[in-house]
């Protein structure tokens, strides 16, 4: 039986590897990489539209669900929500194992996948009528969110040093996905907070053929393609007896892709393994920073006033991200960060005084724009920092395994929150848990992170 599944593997990786030739042999035509960067720039509108949408809609589904009639305040619906939203955490453990099959299978299947995924998650919330049903498109969103394999394709496909330029520019232009949050809050929702099920709709089927066009127009990273063949190309016997010799001695070989390995790599390597620590102190802010709708809600402003106040988070978020590359080319990854962390940091107090003090939601959503996109940044580029430390037969699987050690740290930050908020206010709760944890993060990596500026993608693998 043992020999039968090594015969069916060799099978696998001999019509693997001849894909793979043929794609080297086809080649790129000229056009290609513009409609790359086209439908990448269409899968991080749905992608950011996705990250936002469920902290804009806060306060009309908990409305819903759980206050009117229901006897609920708003704090205590969060802290139901909440609490039924570890679901996702707990399925979200699984999300690197399924993001590491990347390193086996290629990126583009799991591109197609998760955008579809999302689709399909943003179309059931939308359709749903019950709690449940609303938690079980959640769920679904929540797992294929994370994917990130745009990123990858980014990255993978951008020469060294223009790496976080084209990087930010993509994602600068994609973040402006969240500004369909507010226009669909004003138009297919037109500010009644009993219509919020129509922002879900229409980005929903959006995505579907979005999935369509990555399916179609995309082809394999040149890397991936590179590597991969690099490796089938090794005698099939010689790759087998290594595994065999591994599992003997009870140790795995480093470059081996997969979730497990790919932990044992993240704490054998002492600067990702700082990283990787710094980035959980990070995350773990997370819950506390996306709270600004129902910190707003709190403060009693309108269903309207909080739409145009969200009209100002994209377009922040898109200048900084474009600016952001620019500078991290030019001064580094890390520093970028360190500035990011530093401006949401100052941000966010102005938040809570604009609030505290009445202003205008303008103002309010100026700085709601600027402490949300510099989070994003911060967040963003340390994921920079951990591809340009790992070689690129096992990039896909360490970033796996980052965001499984992650969903432990936000859901700390989700604990603290949800606790926090039923005993003071949902604003001094998000202010003492986001303020510390940012700060702290960002100390950590200035002083104990190497900087990555400039590095290539196949000189790690090499240098591995």
């Amino acid at each position: 039986m043992q020999q039968d599944k090594l015969q069916r593997r060799k099978q696998r990786e001999e019509r693997q590897l001849a894909r793979l030739t043929a794609m080297k042999q086809k080649g790129r035509h000229a056009w290609y990489f513009v409609i790359l960067v086209g439908v990448i720039i269409l899968v991080d509108w749905l992608d950011n539209f996705t990250t936002n949408v469920n902290s804009k809609m806060a306060n009309d589904f908990l409305t819903e669900f759980f206050v009117n009639g229901k006897g609920y305040t708003m704090s205590q619906a969060n802290a139901v929500y909440e609490s039924a939203n570890l679901i996702t955490y707990v399925i979200g453990l699984l999300t690197p194992f399924y993001k590491a099959l990347a390193d086996k299978w290629g990126r583009k299947p799991l591109f197609v996948i998760s955008t579809a995924g999302m689709a399909l998650g943003l179309l059931l919330i939308a359709v749903s009528r019950t709690f449940w049903g609303f938690m079980a498109g959640n769920v679904i969103t929540y797992f294929f969110l994370s994917h990130d394999v745009q990123i990858l394709y980014i990255l993978e496909e951008s020469p060294s040093d223009k790496r976080a330029r084209i990087y930010s520019v993509l994602k600068g232009i994609g973040a402006l996905g969240a500004f369909f949050v507010p226009v669909m809050r004003a138009t297919a929702m037109h500010n009644d907070t009993t219509l919020w099920r129509a922002v879900y709709l229409v980005p929903g089927l959006c995505g579907l053929a979005i999935s369509v066009a990555v399916f179609f127009l995309v082809r394999e990273t040149s890397v991936f393609i590179d590597d991969r063949t690099a490796y089938l190309l090794r005698p099939f016997d010689e790759r087998i007896a290594e595994e065999q010799a591994a599992k003997q001695q009870k140790k795995t070989h480093p470059q081996k892709a997969g979730i497990i390995n790919a932990i044992k790599y993240i704490f054998r390597d002492k600067q990702l393994r700082t990283l990787v620590i710094a980035k959980a102190i990070f995350d773990t802010a997370i819950i506390a920073m996306t709270k600004d709708t129902l910190m707003m809600g709190d403060f009693r402003l309108t269903t309207e006033q909080i739409t145009q106040a969200l009209f100002w988070y994209p377009v922040i978020y898109c200048a900084a991200v474009i600016v952001s590359g620019f500078v991290a080319d030019k001064i580094g990854r890390k520093t970028t960060v360190v500035v990011a962390g530093a401006t949401y940091v100052c941000a966010f107090i102005l938040f809570v005084l604009a609030l505290n003090l009445g202003w205008s939601p303008i103002v309010i959503g100026i700085a709601d724009g600027l402490f949300l996109g510099s989070y994003w940044i911060g967040r963003d580029y340390m994921e920079i920092i951990s591809t340009e430390m790992v070689p690129t037969e096992i990039r896909a699987s360490v970033v796996g395994a980052i965001a499984l050690l992650m969903n432990i740290s936000m859901a700390v930050g989700l604990i603290l929150v949800t606790v926090g908020s039923l005993i003071i206010p949902m604003w001094i709760v998000c202010l003492c848990v986001s303020v510390p944890c940012v700060s702290a993060a960002v100390i950590m990596l200035a002083l104990k992170v190497k900087e990555t500026k400039g590095v290539d993608y196949e000189s790690i693998a090499a240098a591995e």
